[in-house]
């Protein structure tokens, strides 16, 4: 289920594009311990006129700020959120050569019973994963 979207000003070189993509896919496999091929990665370009920090466009600023957007399954414990809000940041950052204060990141958990894999929903298909988790964790 994971999903991983990095929205960015354009244009991106395709070389960023294929890091953001795939050492963005790895870093998550391996903070969440997920198998990467699980992993949905995905980045959005904006056109740099409509795309702002404080009202200023990245067209004026010409300095990138990355949101990075996070969807998982619920369960997780507290302490994974630390680990990919610091971890994608650190990344992403380093990819783009920005500095860190420009990057933000906002993570949504999904009940498993309203996503779906394979036309069903993940409650389902990874229901003994869910139920374990919760039970190491105390969801």
């Amino acid at each position: 289920m994971p999903y991983l979207r990095v929205d960015l000003a354009g244009p991106v070189d395709s070389s960023v594009k294929r890091q953001l993509l795939g050492r963005g896919a790895e870093e998550f496999a391996r903070i969440v311990d997920s198998p990467v091929e699980r992993v949905r990665t995905q980045v959005l370009e904006w056109p740099p006129d409509s795309f702002a920090v404080g009202g200023v466009p990245i067209s004026e600023s010409g300095q990138q700020a990355p949101i990075i957007w996070v969807e998982m399954l619920e369960g997780r414990p507290p302490e994974i959120y630390g680990q990919l809000i610091s971890g994608l940041s650190e990344l992403v950052a380093a990819i783009l050569g920005i500095e860190l204060d420009r990057v933000r990141v906002r993570i949504n958990e999904i009940r498993p019973e309203l996503w779906g894999i394979a036309g069903r929903p993940a409650a389902e298909v990874r229901g003994a994963e869910i139920a374990a988790r919760r039970a190491d964790h105390g969801a």
